[in-house]
């Protein structure tokens, strides 16, 4: 079953399958680890661990990047404050993020790598991008120059641009030296206490887009088949990402971009730069991790969702009500119960929905539906003789979701 979904940067319908002959290349931007994770990550990280799930579950292979970017200025302004280094405090902020992923079911990523490792390549990368005169310098800084490459970025839409400056991240502002509001800065200088390299334009550390494509190119076939993060990532991150792979490649980063809504605290983005928000575990300790899962993707992933902890712990109340009713499907002594083969027709409807635009809302509603269905039948368990059925079609349903139904919500098998 392919995926139809609405691309966020060429702003038009696509349909992506498991490619022939190779896994699925997915990449994934990931944390950069400077504090603890929100709520507000968890929603991206569990939107793609459901869009990986969903080719798992069908028997196909996705090759998964998500890169730790663990050098970055906040970072380094961070562990000043804590009177520690910048890589102790990444290694510390990274084992927290891992801990937090792995409370809420996220079957990890094929490769984890980490920008520091792959600085090397970085500078390879902008020498070449200097022999083509795609980047110029700035004093000790090397800047790419977006007018030397198709304006558009070859698959963004113009309106897409234009939503993307939109949303800007919290702080963000233009390049200081920069000859164009659209170029970017590839190499910075730096000294202690922020990370410090040698390199031909002198000791510093490099600007933040070229290293996704570095490691993305270190891992998986390019283009990618789908390249996604949160909202916030599309402009200016996924923008430069793809202008640089049309410098070094003349093609695009990805065949497709995804990119998932905000959760939103006090009608505000939730973020770290602005201090208004409930991180993972904070949020762990009100409602168990199933709850959230299913909270902060009730909404179509392209819209925002507010955080209200009333309406988290009503849908934690919910979460286990429902999971008694499916259990308990497994544990009647009716010789006529509920019959399997309604079960089946109800969760066929899950992956129906899911393959249209990751309607996870639609999904999770057959979900309650059919819990309500089981609770009206009067009769909770299935016959004695449909029970290992039925444990197949729960098992399915709970790796295809991540919520378990029966237990532990693992990777498909």
């Amino acid at each position: 079953m392919d995926l139809q979904y609405l691309d966020s940067l060429a702003r038009r319908w696509q349909v992506l399958g498991p490619p022939r002959g190779r896994p699925l290349a997915l990449y994934v931007c990931g944390p950069t680890v400077y504090d603890q994770a929100h709520v507000g990550h968890a929603r991206t990280y569990l939107l793609f661990d459901t869009v990986k799930r969903f080719f798992l579950a069908q028997g196909a292979r996705v090759g998964h990047v998500q890169n730790i970017t663990d050098f970055e200025d906040k970072l380094t302004r961070r562990a000043l404050k804590l009177g520690v280094s910048w890589k102790e405090l990444a290694r510390r902020e990274e084992r927290s993020f891992v801990h937090d992923m792995a409370s809420l079911g996220v079957i990890p990523p094929g490769w984890s790598p980490r920008s520091s490792d792959y600085v090397s390549g970085i500078i390879e990368a902008i020498r070449t991008l200097e022999k083509r005169k795609i980047a110029y310098r700035k004093g000790r800084s090397v800047y790419f120059d977006a007018s030397a490459v198709p304006a558009s970025g070859g698959n963004f839409s113009a309106d897409a641009m234009l939503s993307a400056h939109a949303v800007p991240e919290p702080g963000q502002s233009a390049e200081p030296e920069a000859e164009d509001p659209r170029d970017f800065v590839l190499w910075k200088p730096s000294s202690p206490p922020s990370p410090v390299w040698p390199s031909p334009w002198g000791k510093g550390m490099p600007g933040w887009h070229l290293e996704c494509y570095v490691m993305a190119s270190s891992f998986l076939p390019l283009p990618l088949d789908l390249h996604g993060g949160g909202l916030d990532l599309m402009f200016p991150h996924h923008y430069a990402e793809n202008l640089i792979s049309y410098g070094l490649r003349r093609s695009p980063f990805s065949k497709g971009f995804l990119h998932g809504g905000f959760v939103t605290m006090g009608e505000r983005k939730m973020s770290k730069s602005l201090g208004n928000l409930i991180t993972i575990r904070e949020a762990l300790d009100e409602i168990c991790a199933p709850a959230l899962r299913w909270y902060v993707l009730s909404k179509s992933y392209r819209d925002g969702i507010e955080y209200l902890e009333m309406d988290a712990r009503s849908t934690d109340a919910m979460w286990h009500d429902l999971q008694r009713t499916f259990h308990g499907l497994l544990d009647g002594t009716e010789a006529e119960g509920y019959p399997v083969e309604r079960l089946e027709r109800s969760f066929a409807k899950i992956p129906r929905a899911l393959a249209l635009d990751l309607d996870i809302p639609q999904a999770l509603s057959a979900l309650q539906a059919t819990a309500a269905d089981i609770q009206a039948f009067g009769r909770g368990g299935l016959d004695a003789g449909d029970r290992a059925r039925g444990r197949k079609v729960l098992l399915r349903m709970q790796d295809l979701l991540g919520l378990p139904l029966m237990g532990h919500a693992g990777a498909p098998a």
